[in-house]
């Protein structure tokens, strides 16, 4: 039996390198007589932050860098968290796989392995995104949580080694990727803190015409994360497109319904859909739709980033789609069946 090779282009900060590294190892286990190539390249894009950019662990301009390897045959394959994709994708790319989701939850990582409840009145906490800045300072106000700039790295380094920030929050797939789990306090329950759209997912990205991978990949790939990916990508379309704003949402399959949850703000603003998982992308879309048409002061903040138009509460369009989505305000019920860590908030 020939030998098959697949080959991966990676950046090679930890980060990147060890979540291409990840899918690689089981990849390896799963193919007989599979060999697997990893090919770490620099970053050529120096990083440069703005005030009110959203955190990704790979910079759009990275992605595009990955994208032209791809597109040029330099590269066959790239592993990317699924936060940090820019859609749509060039013409001649597409997901090839999506494996099982990873723990899709925010941690808190504290030096003295203390919980977010027991942290000093005034202390200062480090976060990644408007969206859990707005939720945890609504849970904890008498705490000050800081946006930080510059990515995983910087944010360790200013967490661990210069002791400017008291705790730091970052996602719990994140921590496992860098094996930092032992410094982690607590992870944050959905019920309490909802995660961001894709978080805990990766997906793989190759040309659309390499059908050798993509049969390969089929052995890691999960219908049930290409579904939640579907829904959540959906939903963050519409509610925000490309800036950093307060929303937060998480999706998960029972069978043959998907269960989307979604919020803006501090979380009161919180609703849930249900609907067939081969209409995935439809049930994101229609709970943003919702959560939009319920909350007038945003959506009149959004306003400019819908090319499209707001939506309209009369839109025979979606009149069949109704028939079949269950969408209400958040329980208990739709938000927390998933398989929680043993310490959660």
């Amino acid at each position: 039996m020939k030998t098959r090779v697949l080959s991966f282009g990676s950046l090679s900060h930890p980060l990147a390198r060890s979540q291409t590294q990840a899918v690689l190892d089981k990849l390896q286990q799963t193919v007989p007589r599979l060999s697997c190539q990893l090919n770490l390249v620099s970053s050529p894009v120096k990083k440069k932050t703005r005030q009110g950019e959203p955190f990704l662990a790979t910079s759009r301009g990275e992605v595009e860098f990955l994208e032209r390897m791809l597109l040029a045959d330099e590269a066959q394959l790239v592993v990317l968290e699924a936060d940090d994709m820019v859609l749509p994708l060039p013409e001649g790319l597409d997901i090839l796989c999506v494996p099982d989701r990873g723990n899709p939850f925010d941690a808190f990582l504290n030096r003295q392995g203390r919980l977010m409840d027991e942290m000093e009145a005034g202390g200062t906490v480090g976060v990644l995104s408007l969206r859990a800045r707005s939720r945890l300072s609504a849970l904890w106000p008498d705490l000050k949580f800081e946006i930080l700039q510059g990515g995983v790295d910087l944010a360790m380094e200013t967490h661990l080694r210069r002791s400017e920030i008291d705790g730091l929050v970052l996602p719990a797939a994140v921590t496992e990727h860098l094996g930092i789990q032992g410094i982690v306090s607590e992870i944050f329950s959905p019920e309490f803190v909802l995660p961001g759209p894709g978080q805990g997912l990766l997906v793989v990205i190759g040309r659309s015409g390499d059908q050798e991978a993509r049969e390969i990949l089929q052995a890691l790939h999960s219908q049930a994360s290409e579904a939640e990916l579907k829904a959540e990508q959906a939903f963050c379309s519409r509610m925000i497109s490309d800036q950093d704003l307060p929303v937060g949402a998480l999706a998960r399959v029972e069978q043959t319904q998907l269960v989307i949850t979604g919020t803006t703000g501090s979380g009161i603003n919180r609703l849930a859909a249900r609907g067939p998982v081969d209409k995935a992308a439809a049930v994101g879309d229609e709970l943003a739709n919702q959560i939009l048409s319920r909350i007038d002061t945003f959506a009149d903040l959004l306003e400019a980033d819908f090319p499209d138009g707001l939506p309209e509460e009369n839109d025979p369009d979606k009149d069949g789609l109704l028939d079949e989505l269950d969408i209400h305000a958040d329980s208990d019920e739709l938000a927390g069946d998933w398989t929680e860590p043993d310490e959660t908030t």
